[in-house]
């Protein structure tokens, strides 16, 4: 046995002062950066949920992508993140919501606009699909993002069908 004294550990609770309380409530800073979380951090934790999300780990994905968003409320990536997560947890009204969320931060964020055009089209509502799905290939017109290539595809089989229903509206 040891003759030391354990040392007691380090209080890892952090005092508010009166500035950052208001700056914090005000929205000024986000919960992340009174946390002091770097951006690089907060998008290797976001990679981490991202692998997490494409294997099937849909649980801490969406455990990632729910502390991101808490954490970074104004980051468009990680509001498609947790949109994605949702959707293929098939919670829909939530992933649609995330997704639109997205794109209030940011409108060119193509991967929003395809996740809802594509949860429209699960609803049936092909004008609001296909407005999404055509403003995510004018943004990304070269389809170099696979959610892209997936709304490349996704248009191509709908005006395949469209000219199915209606052989004189081939163009």
């Amino acid at each position: 046995m040891s003759d030391k004294t354990p040392e007691k550990a380090k209080s890892t609770t952090r005092e508010l002062t009166q500035e950052e309380a208001e700056k914090l409530i005000g929205g000024e800073i986000t919960p992340g950066e009174f946390l002091g979380l770097s951006n690089e951090r907060l998008y290797k934790i976001a990679t981490l949920g991202h692998g997490m999300l494409k294997s099937g780990q849909l649980q801490p994905a969406l455990e990632i992508f729910e502390g991101l968003t808490a954490a970074s409320p104004y980051d468009s990536v990680f509001h498609c993140q947790l949109a994605a997560t949702y959707a293929r947890l098939e919670r829909f009204d939530e992933a649609k919501s995330s997704y639109t969320r997205a794109l209030e931060l940011n409108i060119a964020n193509v991967d929003a606009l395809v996740g809802r055009g594509e949860l429209y089209l699960r609803e049936s509502k092909l004008p609001e699909a296909l407005k999404d799905i055509q403003q995510a290939l004018k943004l990304d017109p070269q389809a170099q993002r696979d959610t892209t290539k997936r709304a490349r595809a996704t248009l191509l089989v709908l005006q395949k069908m469209a000219e199915e229903q209606d052989p004189s509206s081939k163009r």
